[in-house]
């Protein structure tokens, strides 16, 4: 009944609840079921067959006083569907897209029919006509948007991806028992045209995934501290419970560039999507304790085994400082968004490409001043084996008592030397349309980190500060994924 909180996520308007009261009510919605399937002459188990069947299992009824093959759509919906194997599939983050930032999960259905092998795919879908735009970002995040589960051919939902989206496929073989595969495929068949709300925390693509496979085996819920878990998250929670029986990739013509050069990047050795951090910060005037929280998260800096390229996004991160000389708190940043990539040019044939929209203080500053800030850069990259060197030139506006337009260059050189191992340095000078309003005018710095064990990174950053009568800042920190 996909419920929520004490209320379904399905609209409660749509045909889908027996009850008045169904959507918020499952002990009437059970009722209601029971009174409807039990007039034989309506067929409206027809329209409900796991429903039907939980309810034969549970109240032990009589299965032939069921007779589905009564039932024309719903045999001819079983025969256009085979489920002989069912898959996640996963269309691996595009950073072209923001509304990709976490990727996108669903099922491929596959199975022989009469006429051959039918391949299916099962999403759920945002129904949006502005991804993209601001409203669409402030309605997911919010008060949530309209939403849909729409079965499809499978190929034309994988060409999209590969070729139009340019986002690598990966899937895994679920491992189900010919009883779950049989109520997987119930399932699907009550949720067809079903209107069912969308919201990025809380109901996603990756959730409303859940809810479906926990129909056909109640094990295949996940409990998680986080009140969200993202789709890689949830592919290798069910890794470690032995529930996926194969691995295979459908890759883009540039990570297939990148297999023959370097061998296949596993997406199950991810980090985790979140992140606490807590650093000491010696700089030329003060010093500083930094915690930083970031929900959302996926950084440059991280040493992750999983991708091929530098990239960063990240969502709602804060970072709260406590400076020790005047002992005082400040928030001194919040990343509203932030995406960034660096790319080989010469093999994606793309740009590099940066976006920041956040609220931050001036360099230095001891209490809550927080300014807004948003940046936009397009840039060239190249790797040579295992460094990549970069140019990236953003343009930017800052508010702080007067709006300052500017343009800051940043060249810069990443490599991991190691498997555990990262050096990052990078310069960026700033032009401003009018007097630098941020506190410095030019930024050199130098980073290294060191991965001592899954999700957990210790790191070095010096950062030089020019205009700022040439100021210094060394950072040693600790962060944990979770």
């Amino acid at each position: 009944m996909h419920y929520h909180k004490g209320e379904s996520v399905i609209n409660p308007d749509s045909t889908f609840f027996l009850a008045k009261d169904g959507h918020k009510n499952p002990e009437a919605e059970f009722a209601a079921t029971i009174q409807a399937i039990s007039d034989k002459d309506n067929k409206i188990y027809c329209e409900y067959p796991a429903r039907t069947n939980f309810i034969i299992s549970s109240m032990k009824l009589n299965p032939k006083d069921f007779d589905f093959s009564q039932c024309p759509k719903y045999q001819e919906f079983l025969q256009k569907v085979p489920m002989d194997t069912v898959a996640i599939v996963f269309a691996a983050e595009n950073n072209q897209s923001p509304s990709s930032i976490l990727g996108h999960s669903f099922l491929k259905i596959s199975g022989q029919s009469k006429t051959g092998l039918k391949e299916h795919s099962f999403s759920y879908f945002a129904a949006f006509d502005t991804a993209n735009s601001i409203k669409f970002y402030i309605d997911v995040m919010t008060s949530g948007i309209d939403g849909a589960y729409i079965l499809s051919p499978y190929r034309s939902k994988a060409d999209e991806y590969v070729f139009n989206e340019k986002r690598s496929l990966w899937e895994f073989e679920l491992d189900l028992s010919e009883q779950d595969k049989q109520r997987l495929k119930d399932h699907l068949w009550e949720l067809k045209g079903k209107n069912i709300h969308y919201k990025f925390v809380t109901h996603n693509c990756n959730t409303a995934l859940i809810s479906i496979l926990k129909v056909a085996n109640p094990s295949f819920e996940t409990q998680t501290i986080k009140p969200f878990i993202t789709p890689v998250e949830y592919v290798q929670d069910l890794y470690k419970q032995k529930k996926i029986k194969d691995i295979s990739i459908e890759p883009t013509v540039y990570v297939k560039n990148k297999i023959n050069q370097y061998g296949v990047k596993n997406i199950l050795s991810s980090n985790k999507s979140s992140r606490i951090d807590i650093s000491y910060v010696n700089s030329s005037e003060y010093d500083n304790i930094l915690f930083q929280l970031s929900p959302v998260y996926q950084d440059i800096k991280d040493i992750n085994s999983a991708y091929y390229d530098d990239i960063e996004s990240k969502i709602g991160e804060v970072t709260l400082g406590y400076n020790i000389q005047k002992k005082k708190v400040a928030i001194q940043n919040i990343n509203i968004l932030k995406m960034q990539s660096i790319l080989d040019y010469s093999i994606q044939n793309d740009f590099s490409k940066y976006f920041r929209l956040a609220l931050e203080n001036s360099w230095n500053d001891v209490s809550t001043h927080l300014k807004p800030t948003v940046e936009f850069g397009l840039g060239y990259g190249k790797s040579y084996h295992n460094v990549t060197a970069y140019f990236l030139p953003k343009i930017g506006y800052r508010y702080n008592q007067y709006g300052n337009f500017y343009l800051t260059p940043e060249i810069g050189l990443n490599t991991q030397i190691t498997e555990n191992i990262k050096l990052m340095t990078s310069y960026a000078e700033y032009f401003d349309s009018k007097d630098d309003n941020r506190g410095y005018g030019a930024r050199y710095s130098f980073y290294v980190g060191y991965k001592f064990t899954d999700n957990k990174n210790i790191y070095l950053n010096y950062k030089h500060y020019t205009q700022t009568d040439n100021q210094n800042s060394i950072i040693f920190g600790f962060s944990q994924n979770f």
